[in-house]
């Protein structure tokens, strides 16, 4: 059992390798951009509004828990503002150079 856990420690920390046109493998260095940005939902739970703090240029899809689109967003310098969004919980998947990350909130 130790031996599994160790093993996948090794894997989750290796570096990532990439293979070139020309057949050779080069390792890749690609910051996440998007993962390294602390993005905010707030407030979170919400009787109101709800703003979410994200890198300028990144897009906002929301949708309910139970999976309905409610709209897409683009953010701007300050950030998004949603107004109007009915009782319940919902899901902020936020893209940005072909990363996404997700943020749950819910308004009471």
């Amino acid at each position: 059992m130790k031996k599994i856990g160790i093993f996948a420690l090794i894997m989750c920390t290796s570096p990532v390798f990439a293979q070139t046109s020309e057949n050779e493998i080069i390792e890749v260095d690609k910051k996440r951009e998007l993962a390294s940005y602390e993005v905010i939902v707030f407030p979170n739970p919400s009787t109101d509004n709800v703003f979410i703090n994200a890198p300028e240029g990144s897009v906002c899809k929301v949708v309910s828990a139970s999976g309905i689109y409610v709209g897409t967003w683009e953010v701007r310098e300050r950030g998004i503002d949603l107004q109007d969004l009915g009782l319940g919980s919902y899901i902020a998947l936020i893209s940005l150079n072909g990363q996404t990350i997700h943020r749950r909130f819910v308004i009471i």
